[in-house]
């Protein structure tokens, strides 16, 4: 899996498991821990988007035995929700269950095997799908300099979707509904400074494990000493070239 970096203990790519059984959810959590940060859901009837938040996955995993249409509804909102267009769907089902979601959703999975599949096997369908409808990554800024925003931005735009917010408060809130790929964080701003929202970033579910690169200034020796013990992903000095940002992105991404 190339999108792993044990060494970092990151996982880039992103994985939402759907199941109709609680026993084969289980044992897709337990084959796919570790290679994808997950999300996973019991397919029941009941909603699933809404407990997703910012959550947009780069591959679906739909284990389907037993469909019935009522049990369907809450995978409709999530396969026909706007933000999960171009998504990959894989389905694993048997020719009735397979005739049942062709029928009812109104978009056809990416990729369709059988129940019988082996774990090693799917994760091998995932890492395909996802590197042949590969998403850009997204990367929040967070920088209380308005034209420091401004030229990261321009770094940035061509290669990844980009936010770009001007305080450590605003950070949280969006890391609370999204789920960025990256973030570089300035270490010195007024209020809630740099390793300060790191700290709270790392309490929310969507910020436990995402990479972050601090933006320091020469200058702030302490305050990158005070930031270590979080374990950034990085740092990079102030101004930033962006040839030597880009490369630090691609190495804390792969």
């Amino acid at each position: 899996m190339r999108r792993v970096i044990p060494e970092l203990g990151l996982n880039v790519d992103k994985v939402l498991i759907v199941s109709t059984n609680a026993d084969k959810l289980r044992r897709y959590e337990h084959a796919f821990d570790g290679l994808y940060k997950l999300k996973s859901a019991l397919l029941s009837g009941t909603d699933i988007l809404g407990s997703l938040g910012g959550f947009i996955p780069d591959c679906v995993v739909v284990y389907a035995e037993g469909l019935t249409r009522q049990k369907m509804f809450p995978l409709m909102d999530v396969i026909e929700d706007e933000r999960y267009a171009g998504i990959p769907v894989i389905l694993v089902a048997d020719p009735e269950d397979q005739r049942l979601y062709h029928e009812n959703l109104f978009k056809d999975p990416d990729y369709i095997t059988d129940t019988s599949v082996a774990a090693g096997k799917l994760l091998d369908v995932v890492e395909r799908m996802i590197l042949s409808m590969a998403r850009p990554k997204h990367v929040l800024v967070v920088d209380d300099d308005v034209v420091a925003l401004r030229l990261m931005k321009s770094y940035l735009e061509d290669k990844f979707k980009v936010t770009c917010v001007k305080s450590g408060e605003m950070a949280l809130k969006f890391v609370e509904k999204q789920f960025p790929d990256i973030v570089l964080l300035d270490c010195f701003m007024p209020g809630l400074d740099g390793p300060g929202t790191l700290q709270r970033i790392r309490y929310l579910e969507n910020g436990r494990n995402v990479p972050v690169i601090f933006l320091t200034g020469n200058s702030e020796k302490d305050m990158v000493m005070k930031s270590l013990s979080l374990h950034p992903s990085g740092f990079l000095v102030k101004p930033v070239k962006r040839e030597e940002l880009m490369k630090r992105i691609k190495e804390v991404l792969g």
